[in-house]
């Protein structure tokens, strides 16, 4: 027979995988950065991550969400969306940077409004042009 204890245990908390759990306390984070693209949706993102196409990487006030892009030669990871803290995210971005080298990832990418890279420059980001036309 079994002890009783004190704890008590939410059910809905237990059903869900913690990856649901944190992905809950970061999508304010998230949201905050796809409200500036018109690309995908924060339901999107969530899909994404969900599927096991992108990696979600929790901080205590930002997060980041991450995706792989493969081409013949190159292996890359780009950085999908940016929220939260900017000290946090810079040692987030090491993180980020050593688990894309033990992977085999060659190059980090990522997009976003042209005042990121003033702040993110001196990690060692420099500017890639893309050119596009709305059809």
């Amino acid at each position: 027979m079994q002890e009783a204890t004190n704890k008590v245990v939410n059910i809905q908390e237990a059903k869900r995988d913690p990856w649901e759990i944190e992905w809950e306390r970061c999508k304010p984070y998230i949201a905050k950065a796809v409200k500036h693209q018109d690309s995908y949706t924060i339901d999107d993102v969530e899909d994404k991550i969900r599927n096991g196409i992108a990696l979600l990487w929790p901080g205590k006030e930002s997060a980041i969400v991450t995706e792989f892009a493969f081409f013949s030669r190159k292996k890359i990871m780009h950085i999908l969306c940016v929220s939260g803290k900017f000290e946090e995210l810079e040692e987030m971005f090491k993180c980020i940077e050593n688990y894309a080298r033990e992977v085999g990832i060659k190059k980090i990418t990522g997009s976003g409004r042209k005042g990121w890279l003033r702040k993110i420059k001196h990690l060692g980001f420099k500017p890639d042009y893309v050119v596009s036309k709305d059809l």
